[in-house]
């Protein structure tokens, strides 16, 4: 399949890099987790210094090539951009895109010997391969501790059309290569294994696990989880075939999954389930307009109530909704309307409510929901123990994560150092 989206010429390059204001304390900048220079990249492509370019970039975001392709510049930088006061906001991420599909980011570097103490890093995901990086940079020797592939959800689970396996595969390769040490299928119980080979740790697994429902009848065949999917897809597995799916939930991931299933079987219904209205969706814009453009339709104000079948679903009775009072998410609370079940017929049902952690490190403190409590510097209630990404967070885009894994690395150095210094 084709990339859902096309690099710009240089000629469209440079015509939308010329539209940039090159404000003073910029606040695409400011708002970019990675604090990524962007007056300074744009001002390089004005001048054809597209290396240039891809160094300043790379400097402030080491997954430089993924986040050209799904970060939600919506989001972040081109919300803040002061272009929109007088058209429209400059396209951040397209001109990022533009720069690495014109380049070759994973070119060998050059870097001081790692001739400093090894870090144990336990994930290697999106945080935990920006840990890593900036680690080895300052002459440290990162180890991560990862049982699957290395990249995380960029690599494992986003869709090929946004992010191609070649593009993904190539960046982790590349970070791999130059700046970390890794290890396999060690599975880590305790923080005391550690304790004799590493002077600091940083936690950065993620959410492994995935929330159900808590209501009759998951486990028919025919119910799959949303991530299943989304690695099966990656790795060009096909879900099973089907008439008519429902996707229950209104995140991204809910959203990725419906235009993952609609793509994959276009001739048949897909329909996201979701219990509030379609202003509470909590999926980025361009997620939802994706989905809507490949066919995918949407059930709103429907609350699950119990899955119907025999071995095999046969579809899900909901209860319709009005909303309330806002909760403590922000959004107005999803209230049932009495006497108001209707069943909706399918034969394939994922569920994508949301990301849960594993329960691991009993001497790390952790809020109600086993996120990782950290201070302002990364740190945990355990001496030399850092935690970021989406354990700290909750689930999160990956240029935070990018962004808390490098704050961990500078919090990291500065302890390291200190001790010595004790």
């Amino acid at each position: 399949m084709e990339e859902i989206e096309k690099t710009f010429s240089k000629e469209q390059a440079i015509v939308e890099a010329k539209r940039c204001l090159y404000c003073y304390d910029a606040p695409c900048q400011a708002a970019c987790p990675a604090n990524v220079p962007i007056p300074e990249f744009i001002q390089s492509i004005r001048t054809d210094n597209l290396k240039g370019a891809q160094e300043i970039i790379r400097e402030a975001n080491p997954l430089i090539e993924i986040c050209g392709r799904v970060c939600p510049e919506e989001s972040f930088c081109q919300s803040a951009c002061t272009r929109a006061k007088v058209d429209t906001p400059i396209r951040i991420r397209e001109l990022h895109r533009y720069i690495t599909d014109n380049t070759n980011p994973s070119e060998n570097l050059e870097l001081k010997p790692a001739t400093k103490e090894k870090v144990a890093i336990i994930g290697g995901g999106p945080a935990g391969l920006a840990c890593a990086v900036e680690l080895r940079r300052q002459g440290y020797k990162p180890v991560i501790f990862e049982k699957k592939q290395l990249g995380g959800i960029p690599v494992n689970e986003i869709s090929k059309i946004r992010l191609p396996e070649n593009i993904s595969q190539k960046e982790v390769k590349f970070i791999h290569h130059n700046f970390i040490y890794q290890t396999k299928d060690i599975k880590i119980t305790s923080l005391k294994e550690l304790n004799e080979d590493f002077k600091a740790v940083f936690i950065a697994t993620g959410l492994p696990d995935e929330l159900n429902l808590n209501i009759p009848n998951t486990t028919l065949k025919g119910v799959y989880q949303a991530r299943e999917i989304l690695k099966k897809a990656k790795v060009g597995i096909k879900p099973q075939i089907f008439k008519r799916a429902g996707v229950i939930g209104g995140g991204n991931v809910a959203l990725e999954v419906a235009s993952v299933l609609k793509r994959e079987y276009p001739n048949s219904d897909v329909e996201v389930i979701y219990r509030r209205s379609e202003k509470e969706l909590k999926a980025f814009k361009k997620e939802i307009e994706e989905a809507i453009d490949s066919g995918v339709t949407f059930q709103f104000l429907a609350i699950p109530k119990e899955i119907k079948g025999k071995e095999r679903v046969e579809g899900v009775v909901v209860t319709r909704a009005h909303l309330g009072e806002k909760d403590a998410s922000g959004r107005r609370h999803p209230e049932p309307i009495p006497h108001s079940d209707f069943f909706i017929p399918l034969d394939l049902i994922v569920i994508a409510i949301g990301q849960k952690a594993s329960n691991f490190f009993p001497e790390i403190e952790k809020d109600e929901r086993g996120l990782i409590k950290v201070n302002d510097d990364m740190s945990t209630n355990v001496k030399g123990v850092f935690a970021g990404g989406d354990i700290v967070k909750g689930p999160s885009t990956i240029v935070e994560s990018v962004a808390q894994g490098k704050k961990a690395a500078e919090s990291i150095v500065k302890y390291m150092e200190g001790e010595k210094n004790v």
